[in-house]
């Protein structure tokens, strides 16, 4: 393995986790507005560590004595930055629908009963009177 493997892996494989681990936060609340904000972060996370990782491991290649002309050609630098967003998309979008069926397998598995069982509402009864409303 060259240095900008050793270099560039170990920031991807931390970035991707965080996103992850996100992403699952994400997939497990409700709503739209909160699970697309943490959405929105975990696709910087990973586009922050492709970027990030890419530069600093050309930098770590290029610093060897007798680098390669390999490790003078920045292209993938300038891809992550632009382009960065993309794999981002896809890993967070993959790990968040994974999070949301299961979360939806858990709870067709396990429904939610409601009870009416709270203390500022009187029981409703029955009293056998068909004009009268059930509220009365």
């Amino acid at each position: 393995m060259t240095p900008y493997h050793l270099t560039f892996l170990p920031i991807l494989l931390l970035g991707c986790l965080i996103a992850g681990a996100i992403s699952l936060l994400a997939a497990t609340r409700p709503g739209c507005l909160l699970p697309g904000f943490l959405f929105v972060i975990g696709v910087f996370v990973v586009w922050a560590a492709l970027f990030l990782g890419s530069d600093m491991g050309y930098r770590a290649w290029q610093s060897m004595p007798d680098p390669p002309d390999e490790a003078f050609s920045d292209a993938s630098v300038l891809g992550a930055l632009i382009l960065g967003w993309v794999p981002g998309v896809v890993f967070c979008a993959a790990v968040f629908v994974v999070g949301r069926s299961i979360r939806w397998l858990l709870r067709r598995a396990n429904p939610v009963v409601v009870q009416n069982d709270s203390p500022f509402q009187s029981p409703t009864t029955d009293s056998g009177n068909p004009y009268q409303s059930p509220r009365s």
